[in-house]
């Protein structure tokens, strides 16, 4: 369970525009493939996208105006009695303080965006991504300058 803007704005710097939007659902698919995970993406309203969207195993919702992405959220956590039915990824106090309540894992936003980096020397570097393209995307999501301060 993926708080979607949450995790865009912690991973890119400036303001996160549609293409960064879609190169995170491409690496949240991918990271899906890779580990026979299933991920359900949560947006807040947006006009011109779709209310829902499925991509192989990703679902991608984006919240019906008037309502927020932490309120579909904060109702998903709420109404499961299974806590292992999720993980939830977003740097928000108020969800993680609720999934936390129901014992749901959270994993923070910069921690998911290393997890679901291309491994360097993939198939998907190598055959999808020409030269160059992987590094832009981590120094576009923040992820080239871990060391700095």
């Amino acid at each position: 369970l993926i708080d979607g803007y949450n995790l865009l704005h912690a991973v890119t710097r400036g303001k996160p525009g549609e293409s960064a939007r879609e190169r995170l659902i491409e690496l949240i698919q991918a990271h899906c493939e890779r580990g026979g995970y299933r991920a359900r993406i949560v947006f807040d309203a947006t006009g011109g996208m779709k209310r829902r969207e499925q991509r192989g195993a990703v679902e991608i919702r984006n919240v019906v105006q008037g309502r927020t992405a932490d309120d579909e959220i904060l109702t998903e956590i709420q109404s499961t009695t299974d806590r292992t039915e999720y993980t939830l990824v977003s740097n928000d106090r108020e969800l993680c303080a609720a999934a936390g309540k129901q014992g749901i894992e959270v994993v923070a936003c910069e921690e998911f965006a290393r997890r679901i980096a291309p491994p360097p020397g993939t198939a998907e570097k190598a055959e999808g991504a020409p030269p160059g393209e992987v590094d832009y995307w981590m120094k576009e999501f923040g992820l080239d300058d871990e060391k700095q301060p």
